[in-house]
């Protein structure tokens, strides 16, 4: 396992141990309760072809993200399964009031990729894709708190992650998965999906279900997780001990309330 911290934007600090917790006022008690009382919502975004051959097939996407929806929607509320035919608005904000916005998790299978200021998921249409710097998730309707995505490089440490990510971060997303370079589409990562909501539903830490879950495959994965804090040691708090059932109890960090971008990355 390794670990890097980010103090935002953009500047790498030492490690520490310890970790901070934030108390819960009498609406974060209660959205906890609420959670667990009623199951907490969720959608999948996904796309395997694309407009006139513009990227690369993925032809196992549909199994994991289907397998994923059996899954989950065991315990749990599926409010949509899209493709991402037209999709760009979902994420960026034209339209996630009425997608993303509606349900604490999303979970996306798409090509990714990392440019110098900016994530990217591709959509379907001919040389569209989503940009995180123009994201802004957790501040609408039921708010996202998790966005977990098999796409490569989304999470990629080259000192440049919290300046792709601050945009989207900032309007309280509690938590990110990913990739820091490559994941593959194959046979060997079609239950992908499933075993990751499959230790969901068994109260696994969030950074734990998704490391096992790409870890079950026959090619090298790089898979990593991010999440932010008021400090260092909050950062790494909020990052290894968030769970599908215990996430309302850390309070949304929106626009100057985040002071660290923490991430953990596994070469699998």
């Amino acid at each position: 396992m390794n670990k890097r911290i980010f103090y935002a934007p953009a500047c790498a600090l030492a490690l520490v141990a310890c970790g901070e917790a934030i108390p819960m006022d009498e609406a974060e008690l209660e959205a906890v309760q609420q959670a667990a009382d009623s199951g907490a919502k969720f959608g999948t975004l996904c796309q395997s072809d694309y407009q006139n051959n513009w990227r690369t097939k993925l032809p196992y996407v549909w199994n994991r993200c289907g397998w994923f929806n059996n899954e989950l929607d065991d315990t749990d509320t599926k409010s949509f399964y899209w493709n991402l035919h037209g999709a760009k608005s979902l994420f960026e904000g034209g339209n996630d009031h009425n997608s993303t916005e509606t349900v604490n998790l999303v979970y996306a299978s798409t090509h990714g990729g990392a440019w110098s200021d900016t994530a990217t998921y591709t959509m379907w249409d001919q040389n569209q894709r989503a940009f995180t710097k123009d994201m802004r998730l957790g501040n609408e309707s039921v708010g996202l708190s998790i966005l977990a995505t098999y796409a490569c490089e989304t999470l990629k440490d080259d000192g440049k992650l919290p300046l792709r990510w601050a945009p989207t971060m900032r309007g309280g997303l509690r938590y990110v998965t990913g990739s820091f370079d490559k994941v593959y589409d194959s046979f060997t990562t079609d239950e992908q999906g499933e075993v990751f909501a499959d230790e969901l539903q068994h109260k696994a830490k969030i950074k734990y279900a998704w490391r096992d879950s790409v870890s079950d495959a026959w090619t090298d994965e790089d898979a990593a997780v991010m999440s932010t804090g008021t400090s260092e040691s909050n950062c790494f708090y909020r990052l290894n001990n968030m769970t599908w059932q215990n996430y309302p109890s850390f309070p949304r960090l929106r626009d100057n309330e985040i002071k660290y971008y923490c991430r953990t990355f596994w070469s699998l």
